[in-house]
């Protein structure tokens, strides 16, 4: 009599990890749309604030690399602010995921 077959005997299927929306950032992002307020971004101590997406200046679309667009999301007071710090690329990576995590993105 032959052996009935399990699910043991059958190959494993590797499964890729995805990374999920953060539903809380999502959210934020929303309501700050709904009400044309700020989204606050804390980084390294300073908070600073973006608006959101919908009301970013249009230039934006017309960055040509991240430093500019995030430059054109700060405005220009928040960027010096930010260049005073002294950052490195790898702070500056750091801070873009904020920004964009922070507007939904």
């Amino acid at each position: 009599m032959a052996a009935k077959k399990t699910a043991a005997d059958k190959p494993v299927e590797t499964v890729e990890a995805v990374e999920l929306p953060d539903a809380d950032a999502e959210l934020t992002a929303a309501k700050a749309e709904a009400v044309e307020e700020g989204i606050k971004v804390e980084h390294n101590g300073k908070t600073y604030v973006v608006p959101s997406p919908l009301d970013y200046p249009v230039d934006v679309v017309f960055a040509d690399n991240d430093f500019e667009a995030v430059r054109i999301v700060l405005g220009e007071d928040q960027w010096q602010e930010y260049r005073r710090t002294r950052p490195t690329i790898r702070d500056f990576q750091l801070f873009n995921e904020k920004i964009n995590k922070a507007s939904g993105n």
